[in-house]
This record gives C-alpha cells, sequence and structure tokens, in this order.
C-alpha cells in the first residue's frame, strides 16, 4: 500500500523522536532529518549522536525540522510520487529494500540515498 509522505513522516516522528532511532552507546552516528514536499537531509559518520543530527539538519534543502539517529547500522530513504519510505538494518541490502517497501513498492518509489555509519553491519 502507497503511503501519503506527510502521514508516514508525522507517524515516524511522533514514534521515534529525534534522536531515538536504533541508539548504541558506542560508534558512528548518523540521522536523516524530514520536511515538506519530500524534503530530507542526510549525515552518516559522525562522532556524536548531536553531531549527526545537526548536519542532517543542515544538509536539508527545504527546511526540515525534526529527524532521527542511528548508530552502527545501516538506514535508507525511498520517494516518489508524493510518498516516503525509510527503513534501518544492519543490512544495506535489506535497509534499502525495506525503504521501498514501506514506500509503497518498487512501482512507486526508488532508493533517494542509504548509508552505513560505524560497525557491525553487513554487505
Amino acid at each position: 500500500m502507497k503511503k501519503n509522505l506527510g502521514l508516514v513522516a508525522a507517524t515516524f516522528l511522533l514514534i521515534q523522536g529525534f534522536g531515538v532511532g536504533a541508539a548504541m552507546a558506542d560508534g558512528e552516528w548518523g540521522a536523516v532529518a524530514t520536511g515538506a514536499n519530500g524534503a530530507y537531509g542526510w549525515a552518516v559518520n559522525y562522532p556524536s549522536e548531536e553531531a549527526a543530527k545537526d548536519a542532517a539538519l543542515s544538509n536539508c534543502s527545504n527546511g526540515c525540522t525534526t529527524g532521527v539517529s542511528f548508530s552502527n547500522t545501516c538506514a535508507s530513504i525511498a520517494t516518489g510520487s508524493g510518498y516516503f519510505g525509510w527503513a534501518t538494518s544492519m543490512s544495506k541490502a535489506t535497509a534499502i529494500q525495506n525503504a521501498i517497501d514501506n514506500c509503497g513498492g518498487s512501482n512507486y518509489c526508488s532508493t533517494k540515498v542509504w548509508g552505513c555509519s560505524g560497525s557491525g553491519y553487513t554487505d
């Protein structure tokens, strides 16, 4: 089922909050920030959660205001036709595929960006 960008982003952010994500005590951090009309910012391999969040917000092209962080894992964003999906996984390939699936599938969405931060992830 396709998901509306605004609804998915709002639900995601209410559930996760900025900085809750897949946090671990040590390692390198990444973050994704989201905004209206499909805007996003992305950051990987920062030494702290705060630095990754700040970088993701700074890298947003259209006024991102909130997002999530992750550590020692992979994350991906997929977009298309006004829809949005995201996912994290220890596997890069799984993060990419799950983001596409969460966006509505390959008929509607494609990978916009992916990254892995820290250690412990596969492929």
